[in-house]
């Protein structure tokens, strides 16, 4: 199946080559988590990123179980901050 996964700033350099901007299209196994993207694309481990998965924030408890299905648009963003 073929999901869309969308980052910012510097987590772009982690999708595959040939990626257009902060923006790339995976095929994926069935039964894939939000988790597992992550890991494929080797994002440092590090569970203050905001997911969002059909513009719906994923908390960090549902990771590792919430399904993606074809055609879902996965971001993946950097923790804000700010002073």
């Amino acid at each position: 199946m073929n999901i869309t996964v969308r980052t910012a700033g510097l987590l772009g350099r982690y999708l595959p080559a040939g990626s257009a901007g902060n923006e790339a299209r995976l095929e994926v196994d069935s039964g894939s988590t939000p988790l597992d993207v992550m890991r494929r694309l080797e994002l440092p481990e590090d569970d203050r990123y905001l997911i969002m998965l059909n513009g719906q924030v994923v908390p960090a408890a549902k990771r590792p179980s919430v399904q993606l299905s074809d055609g879902d648009d996965l971001g993946i963003f950097p923790p804000l901050k700010g002073g």
